[in-house]
């Protein structure tokens, strides 16, 4: 599994280092990753027993040509990567830790312990509403597979396989998927990477 996470690692860094080129703030975000220097393993990748894994086979194949060898790496470690969903419970989505969560592979918290950066994945089942929300982290997000109604600063728009979405600092965003789950990559980055997100 150790290579597999590897693998994953260096291809995550490649497609994130081509869209770097673009000298933009979303290509000034993917840089941070791109070439950022990747610790040692410190923890463990183990078997998942998150019900998000009975997302993986759908979810892995809502992709694009673009997007397909990366999501070829990812298949692999899916299962193992730490899933979590650490939000306070919602009255009124009661299951929604059960439909989407995110397992980080980098920051201050994940195997490979980053106190500069963290470097993940997460997963939206169908039909599942990730409610407003914000963090001090500045974040970017790249969509893998599957497409989602995407709203930020309450502007909205459908988001699918190879676009970046970046959200700045303490900007309240949402995610909706339909038909398909979502499965995106997303870094953290800037002065306060350990506080978590909070919905509003």
């Amino acid at each position: 599994m150790r290579n597999v996470i590897h693998n994953l690692i260096e291809e995550s860094q490649k497609f994130l280092f081509k869209r770097a080129k673009i000298d933009d703030k979303i290509g000034l975000e993917a840089a941070k990753f791109a070439v950022h220097d990747i610790p040692k393993l410190t923890g463990k990748f183990e078997k998942s027993n998150s019900p998000l894994i009975r997302w993986i086979k759908e979810a892995v194949k809502h992709g694009s040509p673009e997007t397909k060898d990366l999501l070829n790496a990812l298949e692999p470690a899916l299962p193992y990567l730490p899933w979590k969903y650490n939000y306070e419970p919602r009255a009124d989505i009661p299951d929604l830790g059960n439909q989407m969560g995110w397992g980080e592979i980098l920051g201050p918290e994940a195997p490979y312990h980053d106190e500069q950066i963290c470097f993940g994945f997460t997963l939206l089942g169908k039909n599942t509403f990730y409610p407003s929300h914000l963090h001090p982290a500045t974040e970017l997000y790249v969509v893998l597979s599957g497409h989602a109604i995407w709203t930020l600063d309450g502007h909205t728009q459908i988001r699918g396989p190879g676009e970046f979405i970046l959200h700045p600092s303490e900007h309240v965003h949402s995610m909706q998927t339909e038909h398909e789950p979502m499965l995106a990559l997303y870094t953290w980055s800037g002065k306060d990477i350990k506080t978590l997100s909070k919905y509003v």
